[in-house]
């Protein structure tokens, strides 16, 4: 098992394996979101829709692993809600770039829509695990100016900012681009931890490994 600091989460195992329904349905999410990136290329193959996948993932503890089972997505209200409006305007742009200020950049799950995710979740016996959200090679694909922040399944400064924010124990990023001419995955999962964010270990079916190209 992977070794995480348990101050912060206790006994929680650092190992968390995906069942095969939930991670396709966060995989079909994700690649329909990139192709429409990929299918908003203008005349100088630039996209201008930025791929946004993300969801809440459910699931239990047995103490030695956490297995994922269920994925929930809810409403973003990133471009829509004013105190989060206000928070990317007042401490995130000043703290991590003017990026950050475009509405379409970063993701913030609703309040109400977490809270009817946990309602519905619970009846199945499954817990609030965590988090997880795309990220695309928006450094290679995207708009030159803003190309200067390189993405991968690693955490940025700001998803480390929001991984504190939450204190979920599980936060998974699954990193979409392209990889000789074909549509490629890499996933990592991550905690927060003392000073900097932890390595989970992920299992993810050998059925979607191999259908899709992922690679853990």
């Amino acid at each position: 098992m992977t070794e995480v600091d348990t101050g912060l989460f206790g006994e929680m195992p650092g190992t968390i394996r995906f069942e095969t329904e939930a991670a396709r349905r966060f995989l079909s999410d994700a690649v329909q979101e990139y192709q429409k990136c990929l299918d908003s290329r203008d005349e100088e193959g630039v996209p201008h829709h930025l791929p946004r996948a993300s969801g809440l993932l459910f699931g239990q503890s047995d103490g030695s692993e956490i297995t994922i089972s269920e994925i929930e997505f809810v409403p973003n209200v990133r471009d829509s809600d004013e105190s989060v409006i206000s928070e990317f305007e007042h401490a995130i742009a000043p703290r991590f770039g003017d990026v950050y200020r475009n509405p379409k950049r970063g993701f913030w799950s609703d309040d109400k829509g977490v809270l009817r995710a946990i309602m519905r979740q619970s009846e199945k016996g499954l817990d609030l695990m965590g988090s997880i959200h795309s990220h695309p090679n928006w450094h290679e694909i995207g708009p030159p100016r803003e190309r200067f922040q390189k993405l991968s399944a690693h955490p940025t400064q700001m998803d480390d900012y929001l991984f504190r924010q939450s204190s979920w124990p599980v936060n998974v990023i699954w990193y979409v681009h392209q990889s000789e001419g074909e549509i490629a995955h890499q996933v990592a999962g991550w905690r927060p931890g003392p000073e900097e964010c932890e390595r989970l270990s992920i299992s993810i079916p050998s059925t979607i490994r191999d259908e899709f190209n992922v690679e853990v």
